[in-house]
């Protein structure tokens, strides 16, 4: 069966973005040694938490989840990716990664329009009365989000005040965890008027997400991305890594 191509078996990381290269090197070895793929604060003992900003004047820093993310992109069409992160990283099998728990995100499109208001509209046509809705556009979906997603937090935090039964307390518990850990930590505003090659255009990336560190073994990894300079070096830092390399 013919396959699309757009989108990978496999899941990217790419690692040192703001460093040179040698240093970006050392990181990627020091990664595939230690088993493990750490978000900031980079402590492997740390559970992952989720951040709640109640004052934050932007839709993207509301909610601020302690992430290892990923990208679904076809091997061939990696530069462009590459370009704005890195030529080293390591790659693992889309199954390997679900059973950890990684989900892709929830794009949005922060100057799309949203509609609020929906009115009828009266049409003759052949001599017939219809109704056809009209759309009033009142605010971009990043103010819509941004407003919405607030009200959530400050209506619940009401909430949790004012509810005295321990059963009712724990349900709502329950629903804004799940709704935070499972659908805000997963949002991810970005601006479509971005071209392709745009540095601040996130839709290219087919962002995945795992809430938490990534804890591997090597033979977890399916590949490692590196320039061939690095190939000689790398085979004698890891000897017994048997899965696949590609030159960046």
């Amino acid at each position: 069966m013919t396959r699309q191509k757009y989108v990978s078996k496999e899941l990217m990381h790419f690692v040192g973005r703001q460093q040179a290269e040698e240093e970006r090197f050392k990181l990627l070895i020091q990664i595939l040694k230690s088993g493990w793929l750490l978000h900031e604060p980079f402590n492997p003992t740390r559970s992952s938490r989720i951040q709640i900003d109640t004052d934050a004047l932007t839709l993207e820093d509301i909610i601020s989840p302690e992430m290892t993310c990923f990208a679904d992109i076809p091997i061939d069409d990696l530069s462009l990716h590459m370009e704005k992160y890195s030529s080293f990283g390591v790659s693992f099998s889309k199954e390997f990664l679900v059973r950890l728990g990684a989900n892709p995100v929830f794009y949005i499109v922060k100057n799309g329009a949203v509609v609020d208001t929906i009115q009828q509209e009266k049409i003759i046509q052949d001599g017939k009365e219809l109704h056809s809705p009209a759309y009033k556009e009142e605010h971009t979906r990043d103010q819509f989000f941004h407003h919405k997603i607030l009200e959530y937090f400050h209506t619940m935090e009401k909430l949790k005040k004012e509810v005295t039964d321990h059963r009712l307390a724990g349900l709502l518990k329950q629903m804004d965890d799940f709704l935070v850990k499972n659908i805000f930590a997963f949002l991810k505003p970005f601006d479509a008027s971005k071209t392709d090659g745009d540095k601040d255009n996130y839709y290219m990336e087919r962002e995945w997400r795992i809430v938490g560190n990534v804890k591997f073994s090597l033979r977890d990894v399916r590949r490692v991305f590196l320039p061939e300079k690095y190939a000689e070096a790398f085979r004698k830092e890891l000897p017994e890594y048997c899965g696949q390399i590609s030159f960046t």
